[in-house]
């Protein structure tokens, strides 16, 4: 995100430690917008959640009352189990808010660290990349400054295009949550439009709590479900018209591996790794297409591969594509 930015003011002032700093800044100002507009939003919902809370109440007691009359059992019993697990629920101990503060203080470590290895990546981007062209023999530096351009724009053209694909999903969904009636429509659009920068974890999750704010809000049920179908309806547009125009198909990674690189990159490094995990992905597609060796497991990762699965032996059978031959010897009988 920062070196096309860090690369331009370089351009104008010629200092490159100064444009990093300038590129921070610029680039924290509209994150910090963000974060206040959610904040600003959450702060609103969760003020009005007391006049929800006895809503709440009010049909839980509904709930207590019919479940007592079917089971038979003695109200007085079953209002002093509830009474009982709810302040064990509510019951904040200090050991929990010691490891909150903990958590908190890591979150804040963490940032710093990805601001310094940031800043100097930057800093020593011309030396990384004399270091990798060093590697090589000099008939394939070409072919490998190649592969670096090849990958910067695929990551410029993903984080723009995921901006672009975040904004317009949150003013999509936005405007249906206003037309159905759902409060602080724009605050659940957004919130979904960001949170679907984890594929189908975060669309899940999107859904969920609108769907459920609405269950404890709504005088009707209507109003709940037609939150799901309006968020079945967005993703149907977005995987089908968005994403293929605004990403670009070498964005494109198949379901399968995306499942498996949210498994790893959720094992590895939680939710930061989850959302590292497509971007990742479509970097190594771009990387192993690069050699005849590997450029077969690229198509394996491409979306649609159930209608490529013959290319595969139509194009690739032959030695120099075969990743398995780094393991089997092949005989002259076999090539």
């Amino acid at each position: 995100m920062l070196k096309p930015v860090a690369a331009f003011f370089e351009g104008k002032f010629h200092n490159r430690i100064f444009s990093i700093l300038l590129s921070f800044v610029i680039m924290v100002v509209p994150l910090f917008a963000v974060i206040l507009f959610f904040f600003n939003q959450a702060r609103i919902l969760f003020h009005e959640l007391s006049s929800v809370n006895e809503r709440v109440n009010y049909f839980a007691e509904q709930f207590m009352d019919w479940f007592n009359q079917q089971l038979h059992i003695n109200p007085e019993a079953s209002s002093r189990w509830m009474t009982k697990n709810f302040a064990e629920a509510l019951d904040f101990s200090s050991g929990f808010l010691q490891d909150s503060l903990l958590s908190g203080t890591t979150l804040l470590v963490n940032m710093i660290m990805v601001v310094l290895i940031t800043y100097f990546l930057l800093l020593y981007r011309t030396a990384f990349k004399n270091f990798f062209l060093s590697q090589v023999n000099p008939r394939s530096r070409k072919k490998l400054e190649s592969l670096f351009e090849q990958i910067q724009k695929l990551t410029k053209r993903y984080m723009v295009g995921q901006g672009l694909v975040m904004v317009l999903l949150g003013l999509l969904i936005g405007s249906g949550l206003w037309l159905i009636g759902v409060p602080y429509p724009f605050f659940w659009g957004f919130l979904a439009g960001f949170l679907e920068i984890i594929p189908y974890v975060g669309t899940t999750i999107g859904v969920i709590l609108p769907f459920s704010y609405m269950l404890m809000v709504s005088d009707t049920l209507w109003q709940p479900w037609a939150v799901v179908g309006l968020y079945i309806l967005a993703q149907q547009i977005e995987g089908n018209l968005i994403t293929p125009n605004v990403m670009g198909p070498s964005i494109k990674i198949n379901p399968l591996f995306i499942i498996i690189g949210l498994f790893l990159g959720g094992y590895m490094w939680g939710v930061s790794g989850m959302i590292l995990a497509l971007p990742l992905m479509a970097i190594s597609k771009e990387v192993f297409r690069t050699f005849d060796i590997l450029e077969p497991i690229s198509y394996l990762m491409e979306d649609g591969l159930s209608r490529k699965s013959s290319i595969f032996l139509d194009r690739y059978d032959s030695t120099k594509n075969r990743f398995f031959g780094l393991f089997f010897k092949e005989t002259p009988e076999d090539e």
